[in-house]
């Protein structure tokens, strides 16, 4: 008797279970340290097992990245559902971001990998529409980012005398930053009060989009920079 097609539902747990152990592999040993053999050790099978799933360990990898993408922005969404106000939206997105980051470090470390292929090596591969995938759950972050800052911004009456990208693209170069801080201890060592530290961030960036702002009418952002 052929064994029994397994249901939708048992080929999406399993499909879990894959990727998280891809996660913990590409967390630990990065994407050189992924292998299909290593993989399928991982969750007690044969490599052929993991190819009934995915491609190859690009096709592994590129999953992983999405579904945190994927979280991040849920996260994001539901703290900014929940908050009242453009400042208060704002303040919630930074804090989520931070928190997701934390409370995952796992997806943190592998969707901040440097050493993994870029967008252009996947053209005109099997792995493309993948590839664009992960780009497009990338970008949904950012277009959160660009919208909590708009929000924040009009709140406030002011507009950044920057292309709105830039602007978003700062902050998030921002959170980052700050996250390779605490991820290097460079943080811990320096201060005691992480939680402080914190508070002072955010402050301080919100200072400095007020400080670089434009009052309302004088300027505004757009996708080309500030029309006067």
């Amino acid at each position: 008797m052929p064994p029994r097609e397994k249901t939708p539902a048992e080929k999406a747990a399993e499909k879990a279970r894959i990727l998280d152990a891809a996660l913990d592999i590409l967390a630990a040993e990065g994407y050189e340290g992924l292998t299909m053999r290593k993989l399928g050790q991982r969750i007690g099978a044969s490599a052929t097992k993991i190819y009934l799933y995915f491609v190859n360990k690009d096709e592994v990898y590129l999953s992983v990245v999405i579904e945190g993408y994927r979280q991040l922005c849920a996260a994001l969404r539901r703290a900014m559902d929940a908050a009242v106000g453009g400042e208060a939206r704002f303040d919630a997105f930074l804090r989520t971001y931070l928190d997701f980051a934390w409370s995952h470090p796992t997806f943190y470390e592998v969707m901040a990998l440097k050493k993994v292929p870029m967008q252009a090596d996947y053209a005109g591969t099997e792995m493309e529409a993948v590839a664009r995938r992960k780009y497009e759950a990338g970008m949904e972050v950012f277009e959160l980012t660009r919208q909590v800052m708009e929000g924040f911004l009009r709140e406030k009456g002011y507009a950044v005398p920057l292309p709105r990208d830039v602007a978003a693209f700062s902050i998030i170069v921002f959170l980052n930053g700050l996250l390779n801080t605490y991820y290097n201890k460079l943080a811990q060592t320096v201060f005691t009060d992480l939680d402080q530290l914190l508070e002072h961030c955010i402050w301080l960036l919100k200072k400095a989009f007020r400080n670089g702002a434009l009052p309302e009418g004088a300027g505004t952002v757009t996708s080309r920079g500030v029309g006067i």
